[in-house]
């Protein structure tokens, strides 16, 4: 579970402190579980999971669920066929991701 919450710790690039209040727990707790220490019930990794965008299983165990995997490998084939962009076909790439972004933004107000 440490790595796990590390890996979601790095990528968000927030203080020790910052993740700790995103979490909803204390900043000695999260120290806790980095290190290996920690000892969640049930409840607490519920509450993490959804915190963090993932399912208990996974921030556990840190494997994925065959239909995650499957998901996984869509993404990697994409990220490949991007790498061959050409520099206009990239910007422009970024450009409909955002507008796509914008959009799905502007679904979940109205919902």
């Amino acid at each position: 579970m440490a790595s796990v919450i590390r890996a979601f710790k790095d990528e968000s690039g927030k203080t020790l402190s910052e993740f700790s209040e995103e979490l909803e727990i204390s900043r000695s707790t999260l120290q806790e579980y980095l290190s290996g220490h920690g000892n969640p019930n049930l409840s607490t990794l519920e509450h993490l999971a959804k915190k963090l965008g993932t399912d208990v299983t996974f921030l556990i165990t840190g494997s994925f669920h065959d239909s995650q995997f499957r998901v996984l490998l869509k993404l990697m084939d994409i990220l490949h066929l991007l790498s061959g962009l050409s520099p206009c076909r990239w910007k422009k790439f970024a450009e409909l991701m955002l507008e796509l972004i914008s959009l799905w933004e502007e679904g979940e107000k109205d919902a």
